[in-house]
């Protein structure tokens, strides 16, 4: 997948400014024609600011290069001269330095792709935080990312030899031939159908690995985050819970799983590692044939108000379906408390042993 990151852009000549041309990349190595590099960006800079987007990525036959990239990248600005002054416009090539340390393609036994594509933060919209217990501050400010809240993760992986790559896009524009398993962590967006349907196969026709880490979703909670804000002058009411429950049925209804709508509290202990299980969901329907390892925890869901005890699976494996093996590793703790390598890798390799 092409590695995106934003750079700014800076005006200081005038209020408005232009782009002149397009945004070119000067290598300094022979390495050039490996590296593919597009660019996303606005020709009109107002106020003073504004984008460029890199779109890299490694070309077919730079798979097994391994070295260093090292380059320019150029833009050219002007702004015209402020009202009542003349002269002519002014006029600034602006550059961006890059380096970029590449690696050979992995195997498809060590890829993983992270989807962030489904992943919404606020704002823009009133998407509520994945832990409730967390009472200081209800918004999902910073969302979900390899790189901030998840980053003991990645660094796990990459020291275990795995690569990690994220999914910018929707689910139907990776090869499934290329990657292992597919993580889905914390999402709230919807899918499109024809995700769903390719999702599905890419399952149980090309072997594709999948890890759903699901919150919680509870209507009634919802409706009593609701609150008035000052800045926008109006009620806003979350549009989902931690995660998009109802979103994640819909895509994983025709394997004959679903989640419920509980909030689940409490601590567990695996392999004698303590971890917390806080503001998470429930499983309500799983296909026959499953392995559902399960421990008990507290209800404080709206829907719960008794606050009962009750069990909730944790790890299902190996899921018999009547047109084939599918092999899955659910798993609804939040992977930045499953920190022991002896634990969390067993699980990938889990995922990685897929036949069919």
């Amino acid at each position: 997948m092409p590695v995106m990151f934003n750079a700014s852009i800076l005006n200081g000549m005038g209020l408005i400014g232009y782009v002149k041309g397009q945004p070119t990349w000067h290598p300094n190595n022979d390495e050039k024609n490996l590296l593919s590099i597009h660019f996303s960006y606005s020709k009109f800079i107002w106020p003073w600011t504004s984008y460029l987007a890199l779109h890299m990525q490694i070309k077919d036959e730079g798979a097994q290069f391994s070295g260093l990239i090292e380059g320019n990248v150029t833009v050219n600005i002007f702004s015209l001269p402020p009202p009542r002054e003349k002269g002519q416009r002014r006029t600034i090539t602006c550059v961006l330095q890059l380096k970029l340390k590449v690696v050979p393609t992995l195997p498809r036994a060590k890829s993983i792709l992270w989807d962030q594509y489904h992943s919404i933060k606020y704002p823009p919209r009133y998407i509520p935080r994945d832990s409730l217990e967390v009472r200081n501050d209800i918004l999902d400010w910073h969302g979900d990312y390899l790189h901030t809240n998840f980053h003991v993760m990645l660094n796990m992986l990459r020291d275990s030899r795995y690569c990690v790559e994220t999914l910018g896009s929707p689910l139907t524009c990776f090869d499934v031939r290329q990657y292992w398993t597919l993580l889905m962590v914390d999402l709230e967006d919807e899918y499109f159908k024809e995700e769903i349907e390719k999702l599905r196969d890419d399952i149980l026709n090309a072997g594709l690995g999948l890890v759903v880490f699901a919150e919680w979703y509870n209507m009634d909670t919802m409706v009593k985050m609701r609150f008035y804000d000052d800045n926008t002058r109006s009620w806003l009411t979350p549009i989902t819970g931690g995660a998009n429950i109802s979103a994640l049925n819909d895509l994983l209804s025709s394997f004959g799983i679903a989640f419920g709508d509980k909030i689940l509290n409490g601590d567990f202990f695996i392999d004698g590692e303590h971890s917390r299980y806080a503001s998470r969901t429930d499983k309500v329907k799983f296909p026959e044939g499953g392995f559902v390892h399960s421990f008990p925890f507290l209800d404080s869901s709206e829907s719960g108000a008794t606050q009962n005890v009750l069990q909730t699976s944790g790890l299902m494996k190996e899921v018999h379906l009547s047109d084939g093996v599918l092999s899955l590793c659910f798993l609804q703790f939040d992977m930045q408390v499953l920190l022991p390598s002896q634990w969390i890798i067993p699980i990938i390799v889990a995922i990685f042993g897929t036949s069919f």
